[in-house]
């Protein structure tokens, strides 16, 4: 994707090979600039994807700085603040637009062409971004996303006013999945721009759960639950862990089980095997190759894939995909 934005550091700050520092979330071939002025330090890391464009950026600061950003046209953006001692914010001039990066909080963001202000307070901040393609939140599945139906308005019709959605939690599953795909990346194999958009997808979902669980106090545990079992099968398959759906909601996954067998009537372990059944149906019906639907539905091998179908189906993987 094109770059929409211009970070321009004073001139005081100079562009070196390396950094006293180490890099808290080092990004596999990624574009890597560092500057350094006195005892400020600054790391730069982006990486230029056709669905997404990642933006990294670390700073040590001992003395605060406001850093000049001019963006050449408006673009939406899915943001995460990972760390950070005293907020960033970041102002549009002529505009009353102000965002405020609080750590552990994500957010997505429209912002209008113009010229803006980073203040960057003294601490250790890392802010960490994608530019999203629009089009990915075309109907109908628009109709999940409405808390940001006005930042891709926005967008589509390049508004001169920039606009922010409501902020939502950055938990460990995000971090954890943001970390998998910093050490995946790599423009040299064919299906790396399929690789970041499946990592993008599953954030784009989280960030939705995310919002919801905090807009929807009366949604309960265990619907949460599904609803995060659901997104983590169709990103990670049979590698999906019912100990992180318990871990993210603080519960057991005795509680999940014995919750979800009193609301829908199987055990939540059940249920994944039944979502998982789905899913594989879904995708073996477009492979030629049972191999690559193994691989894609997470699973170590053709035959663990094989067995597990067989369990609850009595049939082979090839039969269950005549079927299909």
């Amino acid at each position: 994707m094109e770059r929409s934005y211009d970070f321009t550091l004073p001139q005081d700050y100079k562009l070196v090979d390396s950094l006293t520092q180490t890099v808290t979330y080092p990004i596999r071939n990624a574009q890597v600039r560092n500057w350094a002025l006195r005892n400020n330090c600054i790391c730069e890391q982006t990486f230029d994807g056709r669905y997404g464009y990642l933006y990294y950026y670390e700073f040590w600061i001992d003395d605060e700085e406001t850093i000049p950003i001019f963006t050449e046209f408006g673009d939406l953006h899915l943001s995460y603040t990972l760390l950070s001692d005293i907020p960033l914010k970041q102002m549009h001039h002529g505009q009353d637009f102000v965002m405020d990066f609080v750590e552990e909080r994500g957010a997505y963001l429209y912002f209008a062409k113009g010229e803006y202000s980073l203040k960057v307070p003294k601490g250790h901040h890392i802010v960490v971004g994608f530019i999203l393609d629009a089009g990915l939140f075309r109907p109908p599945a628009n109709r999940n996303f409405d808390f940001l139906q006005h930042l891709v308005t926005a967008k589509k019709e390049q508004s001169s006013k920039s606009a922010k959605s409501i902020t939502f939690r950055v938990g460990d599953i995000t971090k954890k999945q943001l970390c998998l795909l910093f050490s995946k990346l790599n423009p040299n194999i064919l299906d790396n721009e399929h690789m970041l958009l499946k990592h993008l997808i599953f954030l784009i979902q989280l960030s939705r759960f995310k919002v919801l669980k905090e807009k929807q106090t009366n949604l309960s545990r265990i619907d949460q639950a599904r609803y995060l079992l659901e997104i983590n099968i169709l990103h990670q398959g049979a590698k999906a862990k019912l100990s992180d759906i318990a871990h993210i909601l603080s519960v057991s996954r005795n509680y999940l089980n014995k919750e979800h067998k009193k609301n829908y009537g199987c055990t939540f372990h059940d249920y994944r095997h039944q979502i998982l059944l789905e899913h594989i149906a879904t995708v073996i019906a477009g492979n030629e190759k049972l191999a690559t639907t193994a691989e894609e539905c997470g699973f170590s091998t053709v035959s663990e894939m094989n067995n597990f179908i067989k369990k609850r189906t009595n049939l082979t993987a090839l039969n269950f995909k005549l079927q299909q």
